[in-house]
């Protein structure tokens, strides 16, 4: 009987223990979330939500392109920058979801340093031309431009900033052009200097995927095209992969 009773008393200690320990770790969460209620509201005594300054309205791209299905006796400088730049509405969905989608317009430039020049050859196809190494020149650069709309599936985290999007860009290209400065490629005696526009058999659309990952304004910027510049049989068979920094100002 005693040991029932011991039994019993040590069950009744165990049960209010543990409900006095609830009630302490509760009256503690209280205290905690008042605490933190008092400093949220010193810092926006308003109560009103803070406008996200940052939504990557207007993104500049500034990258570094590396050119495929360029011919093997053609060599590249060490360098090809380009950049782009994109206005797009952010369009939220609902609940305060952290997914949305941009869509707008943008211009995207790449450059192209190398030892040759691209003309047109037999058959009216567009090939490179090596510069003989007696030739000087200190520019010798293709300019590839275009006009597109980007599409972007976008993630943002509201509160540690970390931000993810990939997109595609569908446009048409603007301009294929080559810039030389430089004694006369053809042996002249004079120096040349000149932007040359004469570089055809051009695809019109441009299609160029890619994707961003950042924190707040800064951005790690990735993207590659998915078509080639020339049409299939009349040029070379190129087309630029870029990797660069982006950086979104509001």
């Amino acid at each position: 009987m005693k040991r029932k009773f011991f039994i019993l008393v040590l069950m009744v200690a165990v049960c209010f223990g543990a409900y006095a320990q609830e009630s302490q770790d509760t009256t503690a969460q209280r205290k905690n979330k008042k605490a933190k209620e008092k400093v949220e509201k010193l810092l926006n005594p308003t109560g009103e939500e803070k406008p996200e300054i940052v939504r990557d309205r207007l993104n500049i791209d500034i990258y570094h392109s590396f050119w495929f299905g360029m011919p093997k006796e053609v060599k590249h400088m060490k360098f090809d920058p380009g950049f782009a730049v994109s206005i797009l509405w952010d369009f939220k969905l609902p609940n305060n979801s952290p997914i949305s989608f941009g869509l707008g317009l943008s211009y995207s430039y790449f450059s192209q340093f190398t030892n040759s020049l691209l003309k047109v050859g037999d058959g009216w196809i567009m090939k490179y031309y090596v510069i003989d190494d007696n030739i000087k020149y200190k520019l010798n650069r293709i300019n590839y431009m275009n006009c597109a709309l980007p599409i972007e599936f976008r993630y943002r985290h509201k509160k540690s900033g970390f931000k993810f999007s990939v997109g595609v860009r569908v446009g048409l290209i603007a301009e294929v052009s080559q810039n030389y400065k430089g004694s006369d490629p053809e042996g002249g005696i004079s120096n040349r200097h000149y932007k040359s526009r004469e570089i055809y058999n051009t695809q019109k659309i441009s299609v160029e995927a890619y994707t961003r990952i950042g924190w707040k304004a800064f951005a790690v910027f990735y993207s590659v095209h998915v078509n080639k510049i020339f049409n299939k049989g009349t040029g070379p068979a190129i087309y630029p992969m870029s990797l660069g920094v982006s950086i979104s100002l509001f």
